[in-house]
């Protein structure tokens, strides 16, 4: 017998950095050994892929934190099915989840918090932290100090970063060569690239900025991974300074790793405070040297000058110096992704990430029900 865990997706719309860490944590838990379920919205993009990955799911929708329709099948899915721990991660789950499991008796309630922003409300962070749920995980330390900062309640507020998975990402499919030659980027000019939605707070206009006044200094190409809501305005703005010759713009890639791997130079130049960059982890483990924003988690994850460089947000300035400064250095760029390889192999693994969940897991069964109660429960 293992301990049963629901994973609660209800109030998740579709895809994201969050849905993706959801369903590795249940798909690593399972390998662990764990009975896990995801309770997601029907229909929705966590709950296909979910069932793509076998993973068992119950239908439950919560389209506001005050959602109340599927809290009765909820309570009697915990009940029934004698749950143990309830982990929810979206906003939209942070009343009802909680409430149903108070009532059916599940004592390890996890709170994940994957966004950088304060509550709105110090009484909801008293509320979170010493009443809905038994433990509260930041995925950053910026994300546990603005969690205190709003009135949790520090004691229960603890950090997790999120892990790659090292090993599995490196399994390229291309080589550097056949990933830049698919790509378009020649082979005599550096190619420095940024991965994500292309959206506002992060930072592509930045990228574009720093690019456009380092013109005829260095053989440069952007190369920007993924879409999103502004990509029309950042193709535009390319074409209006001048540079739109020297952008390539991929498109949505399943294989972002191939992608990454083409690149000389990553850059995540996101003006908000990024909580925990996944891309960031992801450019380390191949090897390549990454610029991040001073701000959020990415410090955690970046140490200045040994494992990549660091830049003020929303400053082209600084990040065309930090670009020029990595592509006149061929030898600096090499000791850097090294270096940050290394770290991120130390510190910011999937399985470094797992053993902290499962500990919390198991820690917190135990504090509620005792340690003889997390023998049997965890017994073969």
């Amino acid at each position: 017998m293992s301990l049963s865990v629901l994973q609660v997706a209800a109030g998740m719309p579709n895809w994201g950095g969050a849905e993706l860490h959801l369903l590795t944590l249940s798909d690593q838990l399972r390998q662990r050994g764990y009975d896990v379920t995801v309770a997601c919205w029907p229909g929705r993009w966590v709950e296909r892929r979910a069932q793509e990955m076998g993973l068992p799911t119950v239908p439950v929708a919560t389209e506001s934190a005050h959602d109340r329709r599927d809290m009765g099948r909820l309570y009697q899915f915990l009940r029934d099915n004698k749950i143990d721990v309830l982990h929810a991660h979206s906003p939209n789950d942070f009343i009802i989840p909680p409430l149903a499991a108070i009532r059916a008796g599940v004592a390890v309630r996890i709170m994940t918090r994957h966004l950088p922003h304060s509550l709105r409300r110090r009484r909801d962070a008293w509320v979170y932290s010493n009443f809905f749920f038994s433990r509260i995980v930041a995925v950053s330390e910026s994300v546990r100090r603005t969690l205190i900062g709003s009135g949790m309640n520090p004691s229960r507020v603890e950090t997790i970063h999120h892990g790659t998975d090292v090993e599995a990402f490196t399994q390229t499919s291309m080589t550097p060569a056949e990933s830049r030659s698919q790509l378009g980027i020649p082979a005599d000019v550096l190619g420095v690239g940024i991965v994500g939605r292309i959206s506002e707070e992060k930072g592509h206009h930045v990228l574009l900025q720093a690019a456009e006044s380092l013109s005829g200094r260095y053989p440069l190409r952007l190369v920007i991974i993924g879409d999103g809501p502004d990509e029309a305005a950042i193709k535009q703005m390319a074409h209006d300074i001048g540079i739109a010759d020297r952008v390539i713009f991929t498109g949505f890639r399943d294989d972002v790793n191939n992608a990454i791997n083409a690149l000389d130079i990553v850059v995540s130049a996101s003006t908000w405070d990024e909580p925990c960059s996944a891309v960031v982890q992801q450019a380390m483990a191949l090897c390549k040297p990454v610029i991040g924003t001073r701000a959020g988690g990415t410090p955690e994850m970046i140490v200045e000058g040994q494992t990549g460089l660091l830049v003020p947000p929303s400053d082209a300035g600084a990040l065309a110096e930090a670009l020029a400064r990595l592509a006149g250095d061929a030898f600096l760029r090499k000791r850097l992704g090294a270096a940050g390889r290394l770290r991120v192999e130390a510190c910011f693994s999937l399985r470094g990430m797992m053993d902290k969940i499962e500990e919390l897991y198991r820690r917190e069964y135990e504090r509620s029900h005792g340690p003889q109660a997390l023998r049997e429960a965890t017994a073969a």
